[in-house]
């Protein structure tokens, strides 16, 4: 193994086992900040040593997604951030001080902001350093994402008993693996289930004499099987639906280039046979209260969602098309939330990162979002036309994974986790071509 491999794989692994806390459990973040620019030089380091290039395209992607919340903190005249929309209360309260006329940036919460950074530096780093790896170093992160997916699902199991592996003191008797939040973990069980397929068809391809599809698809309904039960005992409604998408999915990514036939329809069925027998036979074995908690949050009456993302699109009105700041939604939101749906909940998140994207950064949001989507269009239309090798399975699981997120993303907020958005990171270089590749071509 190359030098410059071993520390891209530590810092995924560190970033699923120790970035799933959120605000709440700072600690093992800032562990894993740490621990990222240490890895990181430590990757640096060996790239040079070795004579490899980073991914250009992938510090591109880098350098737009910074840009704004870099902006946000650079100290603006009274002239310019009294202009900008919003900012009324804050001018009102400042005056009471007599520091109205100070220099402030455009961030409403300039600490928050800072802390926004300092949290995506971990992902951000990770697009990088993957995205600068060869095709088949990159599979060995899918390998390794769908160990640890695994993994969390077996520590999940002592987490249902209430007295094991509780992390984060939730005292929820689901499956959480390392994640402090349902949805979370349910989010990195469907996308590891996807890379260990993806995994399954490298080796596969690799492999002198290949496997027919019906041994591999067999396996594929046997993880499916025990992710369905996992991602349902996480409680989690959103991933519990989305799995419905994911085995599909999975089916597709485990296909074989070049089988088909009616055969191997015939085993595609029976697949899907197989993992609805499985689970139905392995929830009603395991029928409790757990099992029943599950259940019974489907058929809650108050959905308090609805609500939020009112009370978000009317700050977002109130803002543009500057933005409220990255990391600024809890303070925007206690002055923007109705008072007839005020209770001891606080609002942390929008539960939907489209509404709370917009929210912190206005229209120059958008046009993020917009060049970064065109700039990773453009390079995965190239690198599957280009038909190399590995290619093509890595970007159907990097589409897949990213179309499963985008679903969670309207109803809630998988990229604010640190674990998540190392693992989408992850995903995002499998579709960037190869620096040597990039440097021929």
């Amino acid at each position: 193994m190359d030098r410059a491999v071993l520390p891209v794989l530590v810092l995924l692994a560190a970033s699923l086992v120790l970035g799933g806390g959120g605000s709440p459990s700072p600690l093992p973040e800032l562990l894993l900040q740490l621990g990222a620019a240490v890895l990181a030089f430590a990757w640096y380091r060996a790239m040079v040593g070795t004579g490899r290039a980073m991914s250009r395209p992938a510090l591109i992607a880098a350098a737009i997604f910074l840009a704004l919340p870099l902006l946000q903190l650079v100290p603006l005249p009274p002239s310019l951030w009294h202009s900008m929309p919003g900012r009324g209360p804050e001018i009102e309260a400042l005056s009471l001080i007599g520091a109205a006329d100070r220099w402030r940036p455009w961030s409403m919460a300039p600490d928050r902001t800072l802390a926004g950074v300092l949290s995506s530096l971990p992902p951000l780093l990770m697009l990088v350093m993957a995205a600068s790896l060869r095709r088949r170093e990159r599979a060995l992160l899918l390998a390794l994402a769908s160990a640890v997916a695994l993994v969390s699902l077996f520590v999940g199991v002592g987490q249902m008993r209430g007295d094991l592996f509780d992390f984060y003191g939730s005292g929820n008797q689901v499956i959480l693996g390392f994640q402090a939040n349902r949805n979370t973990t349910a989010d990195i069980l469907l996308v590891g289930l996807l890379a260990a397929v993806t995994s399954l068809r490298l080796w596969n391809e690799g492999r002198g004499e290949r496997i027919g599809p019906a041994p591999l698809l067999v396996l594929v309904a046997v993880l499916s099987m025990l992710v369905g039960v996992g991602v349902f005992m996480t409680g989690s409604r959103a991933g519990i639906a989305l799995f419905a998408l994911t085995m599909p999915a999975a089916l597709a990514l485990a296909w074989p280039r070049g089988a088909g036939g009616r055969k191997a329809a015939l085993g595609a069925a029976m697949v899907g046979a197989i993992v609805v027998v499985g689970l139905g036979a392995s929830l009603t074995l395991s029928a409790n209260q757990s099992v029943t908690r599950v259940v019974t949050r489907f058929a809650a009456d108050h959905e308090t969602r609805p609500d939020l993302w009112r009370d978000t699109r009317y700050a977002i009105d109130a803002t543009m098309p500057f933005g409220s700041g990255v990391g600024t939604f809890v303070p925007v939101m206690f002055a923007a939330e109705r008072l007839e749906v005020v209770d001891t909940k606080l609002p942390n998140r929008a539960h939907n990162e489209y509404l709370e994207y917009a929210l912190e950064g206005g229209a120059f949001a958008a046009l993020a979002a917009l060049l970064l989507v065109v700039l990773f269009a453009v390079f995965t239309v190239r690198e599957w036309r280009s038909d190399a090798p590995f290619a093509r399975a890595q970007i159907s699981c990097a589409l897949a994974a990213f179309t499963l997120v985008a679903l969670h993303s309207m109803v809630d907020y998988p990229f604010r986790s640190m674990s998540m958005a190392t693992l989408i990171a992850v995903m995002a270089a499998l579709l960037l071509p190869p620096p040597e590749r990039s440097r021929a071509g």
